[in-house]
């Protein structure tokens, strides 16, 4: 049976203690060719002792060498000694694991999210150089005048019809401007935001918008470092969800809880409105989609694209009691 390694350094320690007292009782009684054979065996464990320490710090090396050449794929072995070094080995490949997941899900998100952008990029580059012709044409058509003579009942239909196309290629391009968002959002400027201050501005100004919320803060003076504009917008998004899913609720109620939680920053929006439905969480941050029926399904996507630029996730929690998104930022 294999010693552990910390029961081997007891030993040795406790060899060392024994051979000095008897060293320096046998030189007392004047055994001094006994004294020096247990002056080298004390000599002897002092050696055998760095030599342990020395292997231990250089295999800490290696692992450290490891990580910080970012070859988060290796897995450190064990002996199952379960000394130690094992149980730090133990603890290095389940930190690895760890992050090798939150890494993974991470790059499908910003992959995806990049897919997303490109397509609207694509999509509303198409639509503004086929709609912009038309808009042109139909304004000078509608616009133009002719005699009354020669002013018939086919002539003013055609003005109404041109006068239609201008007014949808128009309505058009306002829509396609809003998924432009998507696609030319700056990168955050960063500076520190108190978050209990934040809320309590936005708390005022949603007010005025029939939009009441309570918050609470955790600690008081939890700071919050982001773009101000980005978590604001952010913020009233997902509170503006928030009031259209309590219309028609008796006693609605709507929550945001900032708090620190380990080495993340979480921001929560809850409300006890109609909730999700189960079909639809899977797919509520994807560009284009939306529950409502005049919903244009921007609102939760710039949202999750706010939150990634921050190096942040954003998730959602629904039942038939309680909504509650959670915006998560690294602190």
């Amino acid at each position: 049976m294999k010693i552990k390694s910390k029961h081997k350094l007891f030993l040795k320690v406790a060899a060392i203690v024994l051979l000095s007292l008897t060293g320096a009782w046998l030189f007392l009684s004047d055994l001094y060719f006994s004294s020096l054979l247990m002056l080298l065996g004390v000599i002897g464990f002092s050696i055998s002792i760095y030599y342990d320490r020395k292997k231990l710090i250089e295999r800490m090396e290696h692992m450290i060498g490891i990580i910080k050449n970012t070859d988060f794929a290796t897995y450190f072995r064990t002996s199952n000694l379960n000394d130690d070094l094992d149980k730090l080995m133990v603890e290095m490949n389940d930190a690895l694991e760890m992050f090798r997941e939150r890494t993974h899900d991470s790059m499908v998100e910003e992959a995806e999210a990049a897919a997303w952008q490109k397509l609207i990029s694509v999509l509303t580059h198409e639509i503004m150089n086929s709609i912009a012709p038309i808009i042109s044409l139909s304004e000078t058509l509608a616009e133009r005048e002719m005699d009354k003579e020669e002013e018939s009942e086919e002539y003013k239909i055609m003005k109404q019809a041109m006068e239609a196309i201008h007014r949808r290629s128009v309505g058009l391009v306002s829509f396609v401007e809003n998924y432009r968002k998507l696609t030319r959002l700056p990168q955050p400027v960063m500076q520190p935001i108190a978050l209990k201050s934040l809320l309590k501005s936005l708390q005022q100004l949603t007010s005025s918008y029939g939009i009441a919320f309570s918050f609470n803060v955790y600690p008081e003076q939890l700071i919050l470092n982001a773009d101000k504009g980005m978590v604001e917008q952010l913020l009233l998004n997902l509170l503006k969800n928030a009031k259209e899913a309590c219309e028609g609720i008796e006693n609605p109620a709507i929550s945001v809880i900032a708090e620190k939680v380990g080495n993340s920053l979480k921001i929560s929006v809850s409300d006890n409105g109609q909730g999700i439905v189960p079909e639809a969480r899977d797919k509520i941050f994807i560009p284009f989609y939306s529950t409502k029926a005049k919903g244009s399904g921007i609102g939760l996507s710039l949202c999750k694209q706010i939150v990634l630029r921050h190096g942040g996730k954003i998730s959602l929690n629904s039942d038939n009691n309680l909504t509650k998104f959670t915006a998560e930022f690294p602190d």
